[in-house]
């Protein structure tokens, strides 16, 4: 049931975003307001597939995606975008950790995700123009 009720919203959330590019209408949301449409929408999903854990996991990638989009560059500040994506990747950490195993799985899993992501950011900066 819970498959179903799954993919049931992944094709309406689908549907949803596809009209407005078909169209060719300007969107009726902000950069930064999308922005955290797609960090809220990651949490929603999560949560209604795996609960709090699965809300970590979605939040933290949609965060990780979001904030290193070619919008995000022009709308936001580095600064920003940098807290944003070692924060995502701590998100991200924990919801992974937390699913595979208990609390003490989930503090090593943030630790490794705001780790993983803050390197990820300092070399970017090094090697391209995102940051």
């Amino acid at each position: 049931m819970k498959r179903v009720l799954a993919s049931t919203l992944c094709l309406v959330l689908l549907t949803i975003t596809a009209v407005p590019l078909a169209s060719a209408q300007q969107s009726r949301f902000g950069r930064k307001s999308r922005t955290a449409a797609i960090i809220g929408g990651g949490a929603l999903v999560g949560a209604l597939v795996a609960g709090k854990k699965g809300a970590a996991i979605g939040a933290g990638s949609g965060a990780l995606y979001a904030l290193n989009r070619r919008a995000a560059q022009r709308n936001f500040s580095s600064k920003s975008r940098r807290s944003g994506t070692v924060l995502g990747g701590t998100a991200l950490g924990a919801g992974l950790g937390g699913a595979f195993g208990g609390k003490r799985s989930a503090a090593v899993g943030a630790l490794a995700g705001a780790g993983a992501s803050y390197l990820y950011t300092k070399k970017s900066r090094r090697y391209s123009r995102r940051y």
